[in-house]
């Protein structure tokens, strides 16, 4: 499969030296420009240090036939929104982000359900947050059922205006993880059982997240699997050594705690499993602070272009057909 539509420039190594500044050389560039690469640089980017969701994600519910497929809106391209049931409120809208855990509500949801708990962390790629962490009741999506859940309470306004509608939840895998499921982009459903799908890649499961390995030609990159993410990100800290090319453009996004900037680079060579994906434009962020260093970015599937996606956890593997 082609990666993004990129004309071969001169190739840059990085060293420790040079990773300083995230600026491209110095040049005279009239074509330089600032954009929005989609609507939401990674929706929330979320790593709670603070705050541990139980054992590795594994399959955990039998296989049921019985339960039916979910509908799903599609935004932006690539933001899957279900509806479900939250304590006793039906027709909310959940965001399905395999980039969260542990799954949030909104504020004002906490507020109508009058749920109070304790005050905790929100590590997010750039800042640290407060925000309150409460027991949810009860929380349904179909057929799938989480009773006294542990979320965290965000408020969900400065990105609701750019998703173009009104979000009450974000699901993390704290609940998807526990059976496989997979993604119809086109049909827009989602099967709560893995597929067969015309490429794959291992990925490993942790206790809040799956990664993948990204190979890049000489380094192969650590990926945390993000399907709130419009593309490729990459951490500062990750360009030592890592061959790329300055892009012209820069950007900013928005996740809970603001606007993010961030500049570009172009991946000449970029490979999931055995698809080759390259050349791929990549967000390097710019304030990375407080991310954890098992991982160095984030991957958003829609580089890949899928048509489905199927997350396979009794396997481990990550399936694609475009």
């Amino acid at each position: 499969m082609p990666g993004c539509d990129i004309q071969p420039g001169k190739t840059t190594t990085a060293k420790s030296s040079e990773r300083a500044s995230l600026a491209p050389p110095t040049r005279t560039n009239p074509g330089q420009h600032h954009t929005k690469l989609g609507i939401l640089l990674t929706l929330l980017f979320l790593c709670l240090d603070s705050f541990v969701v139980g054992g590795d994600l594994v399959s955990t519910i039998p296989p049921n036939p019985q339960i039916p497929d979910v509908p799903f809106h599609l935004y932006h391209g690539y933001l899957v929104i279900v509806e479900g049931r939250i304590g006793n409120l039906d027709h909310q809208n959940l965001l399905i982000d395999t980039g969260t855990s542990p799954s949030m509500i909104d504020k004002g949801t906490a507020e109508k359900l009058a749920l109070k708990g304790t005050t905790d962390g929100i590590s997010l790629f750039n800042k640290n947050l407060s925000a309150e962490r409460v027991v949810l009741p009860d929380l349904q999506i179909g057929g799938l059922q989480r009773r006294n859940l542990q979320v965290m309470v965000a408020d969900f306004s400065k990105i609701a205006n750019g998703m173009g509608t009104h979000l009450d939840g974000v699901i993390g895998l704290d609940v998807l993880g526990a059976r496989s499921f997979t993604i119809d982009y086109k049909k827009q459903r989602i099967s709560f059982h893995a597929s067969h799908e015309r490429h794959s890649a291992s990925f490993s499961a942790g206790p809040q997240f799956i990664t993948v390995n990204f190979n890049t030609g000489n380094r192969e990159l650590h990926l945390l699997v993000d399907t709130g993410t419009p593309h490729l990100v990459i951490f500062k800290r990750a360009l030592d050594d890592l061959e790329y090319e300055w892009s012209s453009m820069t950007g900013s996004g928005q996740n809970i705690s603001g606007v993010v900037s961030y500049r570009n680079i172009i991946l000449p060579k970029a490979a999931l499993g055995a698809e080759n994906v390259g050349p791929q434009r990549a967000s390097v962020v710019i304030d990375q602070k407080n991310v954890e260093a098992g991982y160095d970015g984030l991957i958003g599937l829609s580089l890949l272009r899928p048509s489905q996606l199927s997350f396979d956890f009794d396997h481990q593997l990550l399936g694609w057909s475009n």
